[in-house]
């Protein structure tokens, strides 16, 4: 077959595979695409809520933000009583060439318990729930990530599928085709605070609990909790956009935000309670704060192992401030004691938050002036190689306008690292900038990349 042939054959093959979102995207102007919120909805996970009348069910009732008329953050833990907790989920989707990273979030307008410490106006946990594009309309289940306390996670029925730098932690229980979770009540220990994981098909804690199960998207206020998941209720699905939009909704009293990332309280704290871009789990590897909602595939290829054709080209991905390709470095200078190579590794930082460093890749005994092709998990990266596909990009979500700094260092366990230079930009949104074998501020080390700062 001749070369020209294939690639047309494999063009319009492409074509095809993400034909559907292309359309919605063309059709829809930049309003909410509506073939993501049908599969938002067909996703919909079946939700057993605990609820603990202690500290008053209502407040187990996950809810919107704006549930009370408005969009200050410093009034919603005193309006708990004054206004209905229509059930509402948040939801987002990205979509790769492979897959659908569908992400429910749930709001809850107080996180109370007996001592302040486990109190704060304000609670947000959520999940992931990856989907397998087959070629039916909406996908096939794979896995999902959930999260409790900062911490993620893994459930799977695929037993192909093995850990990464985090381990799975069972199976998933389906409602015919939606993953069923378990969100816990308010109060204190590990099993509270809204929590959420898998459902275990157990018991509700106290013998009362609630189910939502997603139907039409009719959400009224529960008005009996009573028995152990006999209630059933419809919820309503909300796009996170309404939050992400107002990201920049920041100042303290009157806002919705405290400052970029922490909602704004006054009750207990003015800023404990994290979103989706400012979240981080400390003992999940090298994944830092906000990757799961700026780069799920990058987040869910870090964690697990062993998950068929998963790639990490973005057919829809609106949530991120900067996307940032490494192309390779050159070594120009040997840092080590007696003109010893060096042990080059990178720092990627943008807002002063570091989100690639030596885990990701390193080249120990780098031979000066020698270029290297850069992938992570690729020669001696500290965390090995987690990724199914040769790739070297990272979307980041922090304030626009902010500083992208890719540091050059040579590793050193025994006098620390040494600097090889940095590279410095900040652009403007919509703004591209690419160095092309551009030599670092000290002149020790070359680097190729391109940084996009995404449009607002």
């Amino acid at each position: 077959m001749k070369k020209k042939t294939l690639c047309i054959m494999i063009y319009f093959m492409l074509l095809l595979l993400v034909q559907p979102t292309a359309w919605a995207l063309e059709n829809e102007s930049g309003e909410t695409n509506s073939f993501y919120e049908e599969l938002a909805a067909y996703w919909a996970p079946t939700i057993y809520q605990d609820v603990n009348e202690t500290y008053h069910v209502r407040a187990d009732f996950m809810t919107r933000f704006d549930y009370d008329g408005d969009w200050r953050g410093d009034n919603n833990w005193e309006n708990l009583m004054n206004y209905p907790q229509n059930p509402s989920v948040y939801y987002s989707v990205r979509e790769t060439l492979t897959h659908y990273f569908i992400e429910y979030d749930f709001y809850y307008p107080r996180d109370d318990g007996p001592i302040n410490l486990e109190r704060h106006e304000h609670d947000l946990e959520g999940c992931i729930v990856v989907i397998r594009k087959d070629g039916t309309e909406f996908g096939s289940f794979q896995l999902m990530e959930t999260q409790a306390h900062n911490h993620w996670y893994q459930y799977t029925n695929d037993p192909s599928i093995a850990s990464g730098s985090d381990n799975i932690d069972g199976p998933v229980r389906l409602d015919r085709h939606r993953p069923e979770i378990y969100l816990s009540a308010n109060g204190i220990g590990t099993d509270a605070g809204h929590g959420v994981k898998a459902y275990d098909g157990g018991a509700a804690n106290g013998g009362d609990g609630i189910v939502f199960r997603y139907s039409s998207g009719n959400s009224v206020m529960p008005d009996n909790t009573a028995g152990s998941y006999v209630q059933s209720y419809d919820y309503a699905l909300v796009s996170m956009d309404e939050l992400w939009d107002r990201r920049y909704d920041t100042g303290g009293a009157g806002h919705v935000y405290n400052t970029f990332g922490y909602f704004h309280g006054d009750t207990y704290s003015n800023s404990s309670c994290t979103l989706p871009w400012t979240k981080d789990d400390s003992d999940d590897g090298p994944l830092y704060e906000g990757i799961y909602w700026s780069d799920p595939a990058f987040f869910i290829d870090t964690h697990l192992n062993e998950l068929g054709t998963f790639s990490h080209e973005y057919v829809y991905n609106p949530y991120y401030s900067h996307k940032i390709t490494v192309l390779n470095i050159t070594s120009c200078a040997n840092k080590d004691t007696f003109n010893d190579e060096s042990d080059v590794f990178m720092k990627i930082s943008v807002d002063g938050y570091t989100h690639i460093n030596q885990n990701h890749w390193k080249d120990n005994q780098a031979p000066k002036n020698v270029t290297k092709n850069v992938y992570w998990g690729k020669e001696q990266a500290e965390f090995g190689d987690q990724y199914t596909e040769e790739f070297s990009t990272i979307y980041i979500a922090r304030p626009s306008g902010t500083q992208v700094k890719i540091e050059v260092l040579d590793k050193d366990g025994t006098s620390g690292d040494d600097t090889m230079g940095v590279l410095v930009c900040s652009p403007a949104p919509g703004e591209t900038v690419t160095w092309t074998n551009a030599y670092t501020s000290t002149g020790e080390a070359k680097v190729s990349a391109v940084v996009y700062a995404n449009e607002e």
